[in-house]
């Protein structure tokens, strides 16, 4: 029986490169909020940056799709799903159109955190720089959701965890940027793990 060809479109970049930039500014923001160390008044800015986030993370997923690269297109249009629902949830509070139900919202940050639980795993084929940035991610849920669920000083650490997750978010882009533009690693991510 012949083997199934996969082609996979080169003539698009790595997308993930333009998902990471975007996850680690919005995250870095709002980490920002979570940490206490920028006000009410935040959402000015936090509810156009999570609508812009998920469009950019939505843009990256359909071209990870293009690439045939799943984790790529999974990973950034399911989050692509979390910004845009999030900044809804901060749209319709801002405007008083509903209120927020905490049990809600808790009930969705832990359905976030089973699939960056799955996610995580998925990426022990990756390189090291993903895993740690994905188990960096998942203590910041945990964090967000033992906070809402009754303990809200771990919210504040979910905020300055989260300012280190952005931070090495941003180190990966960096890393696909200046290494497609110099045509060698400048970064170093880690090895790439195999099974």
């Amino acid at each position: 029986m012949a083997e199934k060809m996969h082609v996979v479109n080169q003539d698009i970049a790595d997308p993930s490169t333009v998902g990471l930039a975007s996850f680690g500014i919005g995250l870095f923001t709002l980490s920002f909020v979570n940490a206490g160390l920028i006000g009410p008044n935040a959402a000015g800015v936090i509810i156009p940056l999570s609508l812009f986030v998920a469009l950019i993370h939505f843009f990256v997923a359909l071209n990870g799709f293009k690439k045939n690269e799943l984790f790529t297109a999974l990973t950034f249009g399911i989050y692509g799903l979390f910004w845009v629902t999030f900044g809804s949830i901060n749209l319709f509070a801002a405007m008083k159109w509903v209120p927020l139900d905490a049990h809600a919202l808790l009930v969705f940050l832990i359905a976030y955190t089973i699939f960056n639980t799955y996610l995580l795993i998925s990426s022990f084929v990756t390189n090291w720089a993903v895993i740690l940035t994905l188990a960096v991610l998942e203590a910041v849920f945990l964090l967000l959701d033992f906070g809402l669920a009754g303990h809200p000083q771990l919210v504040v650490w979910a905020g300055y965890v989260g300012m280190v997750d952005a931070l090495m978010a941003l180190y990966i882009s960096a890393a696909g940027l200046w290494g497609t533009l110099f045509g060698r690693g400048v970064l170093p991510v880690g090895p790439i793990v195999r099974g």
